[in-house]
């Protein structure tokens, strides 16, 4: 998200602290001197919804030396509540940043209070997956939990910022049984959730089993899988650059496509989850520094319409 979209909306703490907010999701930019618990959010934007309230509320929940470094809403099976994975950074016994995930529920989309129903710290393990059913899942020291943010946008997000987190707990070889993240055990004490949402926390994704492929006999020529997959792509782009990406989730994206191609996808969801955040990126515009200085990415730099544009 460094470089921002049109849909992104700053929203300002106070003088000295601001987020990006997506639908589903808000992204903590700079940090001020004092402690987040100590701040009162003001109100963003009339399409917010109920996510700047959310917020205060789950800032509330911290010690005054942690802060939340990203907050993403996720799909729920329980309609009237609201779940979130919030991300909360600390500086650990050695000055290195340490990261975990909180799993918050609120019982109804109105509380003005929450409780914590799973503790999840990122050691140097930690692997993030495309599930390919419109989320990802975070495994790390023999645990996995799947989440389901409510947006493509709010996914891409939380991607980014998990992935940073785990390159700083790779860097700094944060493990089990060493000095790092024992401060996550307050928050542990702190798992209050009905057992319904523990229970929610805990899902697993249903098991498959399946024979592995045939060989293929012509292997000069694209097999029927390669094809589908270039007409999924080419379908893929079209769809997501006619539809509101904050207001559409990863799955309802497959089953439009689905319905274009008139046939069960089922077996490329995982292709599917990777064509569209790199979609997604390619995207992105750059965010202009200077009259003659833009911010983007490798596609931005490659693109020579945009730059001749520019």
């Amino acid at each position: 998200l460094e470089a921002g979209s049109d849909e992104e909306r700053k929203v300002n703490l106070s003088l000295s602290e601001s987020f990006f907010m997506v639908k589903g999701a808000a992204l903590f930019l700079q940090q001020g001197n004092s402690p987040q618990s100590q701040r009162s959010l003001q109100h963003p934007h009339k399409h917010a919804g109920d996510l700047p309230q959310h917020l205060q509320v789950m800032i509330n929940l911290l010690r005054c030396e942690d802060r939340i470094k990203l907050a993403v809403r996720l799909e729920s099976a329980w309609a009237e509540r609201a779940r979130y994975m919030v991300v909360v950074d600390s500086s650990g016994r050695q000055d290195t940043e340490e990261s975990i995930l909180l799993g918050v529920d609120f019982s109804s989309k109105e509380s003005k209070s929450c409780t914590i129903g799973m503790v999840l710290r990122l050691w140097s393990d930690t692997k993030i997956h495309l599930d390919g059913d419109g989320g990802f899942s975070v495994s790390t020291a023999g645990r996995m939990h799947i989440f389901k943010p409510v947006s493509v946008q709010a996914m891409w997000s939380a991607l980014q910022v998990l992935h940073k987190a785990c390159e700083v707990a790779r860097r700094h070889n944060y493990f089990p049984g060493g000095v790092a993240l024992v401060w996550a055990t307050y928050y542990e004490s702190c798992i209050s959730s009905d057992q319904s949402c523990i229970n929610e926390w805990n899902a697993m994704q249903d098991l498959e089993s399946t024979r592995p492929d045939s060989p293929a006999l012509f292997v000069d020529k694209p097999t029927e899988g390669e094809r589908t997959e270039r007409v999924i792509r080419a379908k893929l782009r079209s769809i997501m650059m006619s539809r509101d990406l904050e207001n559409v989730t990863s799955k309802e994206i497959r089953n439009e496509l689905e319905t274009q191609m008139n046939c069960n996808l089922k077996e490329f969801k995982e292709f599917i989850d990777n064509e569209m955040l790199l979609i997604l990126g390619q995207m992105d515009k750059p965010s202009l520094i200077f009259d003659h200085l833009y911010l983007g990415s490798e596609w931005n730099a490659s693109n020579l319409e945009e730059l001749q544009g520019s």
